[in-house]
């Protein structure tokens, strides 16, 4: 049986000298086998082969040159004495290799893998004709077939164990569950015209095992490409995004599993969290206390061309062979279905031979059917909080040069909830458009950082969504004061967002609902909209407007799925969720009379669920706030009422809604447009840009009559008559009052 624990500390290898002592007295070894075995075939054969054979088969002479160096092929008759030859030089084998001051190559092998003697010597024989061609010939001629240049199992048999007895007996060597074939250490193979026979099955030693015992550098053959070795270097500290108690508690765990340098317990520790949260650094700042060498795995890279199965097993084994950890990257993709059994394969050769393994993935994983025999925990790398992210700000920005203040980096850390990574990852954007920008590169500022950050964070929403690219400021839309001290304290509530919850302790009052949520309501055209817009780039952040009609599915669930991806990716990004006539979606929750009714309901408490748990910004718009469950109005934060503009607000609208460059007529009188015209900001826009294009087609400015033809059409479009006939001058007063008005709410 294997044993239950390795010695972490046996990383040393031999000097070569050493090692190849060892081998060299157990080739001897072999030697001697194959020359007692060779005497033996030939006296009982007492044939002599013919010479027009000559070149197809070997020769008794050619044979003992080979095996006694001697050209000649003479050599002395000790049969009588090559057995007590063979069991001298076995023990001097054995002796020599336990007296060593450190382990041969062969010895490590078989303390790894609990190998008796017949074992070792198994190996031997198929190294021997990795080292020197010869001994695949003298096998060829103790096989009676010049093509079978591979050892079989009968020919180990005959070699190293003398009656039949003993020979049946050591048979269970190479039984599926011995060591030999259970850990791959030799390939077995049926010779083509005697398949099925397990005693004449070729050996071939594994090429790992091979270069393992020769000592040849390298990982095996099939991690190549997906599968890095790091040394053990010096203890490093663990990343400022870990918590210290998730790393105290790791270590400690380490330390008790390989009290005095030997793994008695093989921990399967699966990490799981967003992209940059500090899992690989766990590993390593583990691993550099354990002074263990890792492995690092990447799922995600394994060829599809190689057996997959048999790849991860092999990485099993070599964090074995090192012995190294073993930290396995995007392991969330051997969680599809499709890659059980690789996951199955991994999982099981993880617990019988990686002294210490770390997964690593974005979700959680109870794994209790491949490891409720196994130390097993998973265990959440958290995003840090707020002083932990201004800290991994301040530290990394202590490279270069910046003109961030403190308020600044505070911002950046309540907006963008990053990870250790991903702070990283935008500070690496950041200094690299810098540099793009002129040279010497500038300091850093808030605004190259934004824009950085920004570019980390954007969310893959697909067709759910449509991002909207902000084109206005505070300065273009026309409010009452009060509703615009309103749309700016959403602003301040978002930049402040982390200072208030967490360095204030506000978090634990208030576990739900910690996201920005605001209902905006009123009539078309009001100005909802833009107000999302403006307030997205006062804070620079991505603005995305949800497609209802590909969120909402007329499948049981689909909803659902389509609401938690929306959800899900926008939590990781920090984008602004934007739902315009929301009453589509959070409409009234109603009596329920029949299924429909009973999974519409459903969606909407589903939404509720997802709002609260949501720390982002999320924006509802709604003509008709009566329509929305009063569930979702309770929750919101904000509810600003977007009022009919009246005739002041109309004209500042009017005048506002013209480029500078615009060819306006001397003629145009704004003040008469508001006052004849009572329309909200939407319809006054669409007039602007339709009077523009009439001017243009006619080559000329844009005159009232312009603005007067472009009002007619747009009141057609929207079933409204006017009457617009009557425009005097703005210098006669008494047009001032004007009888016929149009009011569209």
């Amino acid at each position: 049986m294997r044993r239950s624990g390795i010695a972490i500390h046996k990383t040393t290898m031999t000097t070569p000298s050493a090692n190849w002592k060892h081998l060299h007295n157990e080739i001897a070894l072999l030697k001697l086998c194959l020359l007692h075995e060779v005497r033996r075939l030939t006296q009982e054969s007492g044939e002599k082969q013919p010479d027009h054979f000559r070149g197809l088969v070997l020769s008794e002479q050619e044979i003992l040159s080979i095996l006694t160096d001697k050209p000649d092929g003479a050599w002395e008759d000790f049969s009588s004495e090559i057995r007590k030859r063979i069991e001298e030089l076995d023990a001097t084998c054995i002796a020599c290799a336990q007296s060593a001051k450190s382990p041969s190559t062969l010895q490590r092998l078989s303390e790894i893998f609990d190998l008796s003697r017949i074992e070792q010597q198994c190996l031997i024989l198929c190294l021997a004709a990795e080292i020197e061609p010869k001994y695949a010939r003298v096998y060829a001629f103790l096989q009676d077939d010049i093509t079978r240049k591979l050892p079989v199992m009968e020919l180990a048999l005959r070699l190293f164990r003398r009656t039949p007895e003993e020979r049946v007996e050591a048979r269970v060597i190479f039984s599926p569950q011995a060591a030999l074939r259970r850990n791959k250490l030799i390939q077995f193979q049926d010779i083509q015209d005697l398949p099925g026979s397990l005693s004449q099955r070729w050996m071939k030693l594994d090429e790992r095992i091979a270069a393992f015992l020769l000592e040849t550098p390298g990982l095996d053959s099939s991690l190549s490409g997906w599968v890095e070795y790091q040394p053990p270097g010096e203890e490093k500290s663990a990343s400022l995004s870990l918590s210290d108690e998730l790393c105290d508690r790791t270590a400690k765990l380490a330390h008790a599993c390989f009290a005095g340098g030997e793994a008695k317990v093989r921990p399967i520790l699966h990490l799981y969290g967003k992209y940059g949260a500090g899992k690989r650094e766990l590993a390593e700042h583990v691993c550099g206390l354990l002074g263990l060498p890792l492995l690092l795995a990447d799922a995600a890279r394994i060829p599809s061309s190689c057996d997959r199965q048999d790849a991860w097993w092999r990485l099993g084994r070599e964090s074995l062979l090192q012995p190294a950890a073993i930290f396995v990257d995007h392991f969330d993709d051997l969680l599809e279905e499709s890659r059980a059994a690789e996951r199955n394969t991994f999982m099981d050769a993880a617990g019988l031979f990686s002294p210490l393994t770390f997964l690593a993935g974005n979700a959680p994983w109870k794994g209790i059917r491949h490891t409720h025999r196994k130390l097993f925990l998973s265990l959440e790398c958290q995003v840090p909080d707020m002083l932990t992210r201004m800290a991994m700000w301040k530290q990394i920005l202590g490279q270069v040069r910046h003109d961030l203040s403190g308020e600044d980096i505070a911002e950046l850390s309540s907006k963008f909830r990053f990870t250790g990574g991903q702070v990283g990852d935008a500070f690496s954007a950041a200094h690299s458009r810098a540099v793009w920008i002129s040279q010497p590169p500038p300091p850093l500022g808030m605004a190259i950082m934004n824009q950085a950050c920004r570019s980390q964070a954007t969310p893959n929403l697909g067709q759910l969504a449509r991002r909207i690219e902000p084109a206005y400021g505070w300065n273009d839309i026309i409010l009452p004061d009060d509703l615009m001290a309103q749309l700016r304290e959403i602003a301040t509530h978002v930049k402040r967002s982390q200072v208030v919850l967490e360095q204030w302790g506000f978090e634990s009052k208030f576990p739900y609902g910690q996201g920005v949520t605001g209902l905006f309501h009123g009539g078309s055209g009001t100005g909802k909209t833009m107000a999302v817009s403006i307030v997205a780039a006062d804070l620079e952040l991505d603005l995305y407007k949800i497609d209802l009609s590909m969120v909402v599915s007329k499948y049981i669930g689909e909803t659902e799925k389509n609401l938690n991806r929306v959800f899900a990716e926008a939590q990781a990004s920090n984008a602004i969720l934007f739902f315009d006539e929301a009453d589509a979606l959070f409409g009234k929750r109603s009596e329920v009379k029949d299924a429909h009714d009973r999974y519409a309901n459903i969606e909407t408490a589903y939404l509720l669920q997802r709002m609260e748990e949501y720390s982002g910004v999320v924006i509802l718009a709604s003509n008709m706030k009566h329509n929305l469950d009063e569930a979702f109005v309770r929750r919101m934060r904000f509810i600003l009422h977007f009022p009919f503009p009246n005739e002041e607000e109309r004209e500042r609208i009017w005048r506002g809604a013209f480029p500078q460059e615009a060819p306006l007529g001397e003629d145009v009188d704004f003040s008469w447009l508001a006052r004849k015209l009572k329309i909200t900001g939407g319809y006054i826009k669409n007039i602007s840009l339709r009077a523009a294009f009439l001017a243009a087609d006619r080559k000329g400015v844009i005159s009232m009559d312009c603005l007067k033809e472009a009002a007619k059409l747009e009141m057609e479009k929207i079933g409204k008559i006017t009457d617009l006939a009557t425009f005097q001058p703005a210098t006669e007063p008494h047009q001032a009052k004007d009888t016929a008005q149009v009011e569209v709410a």
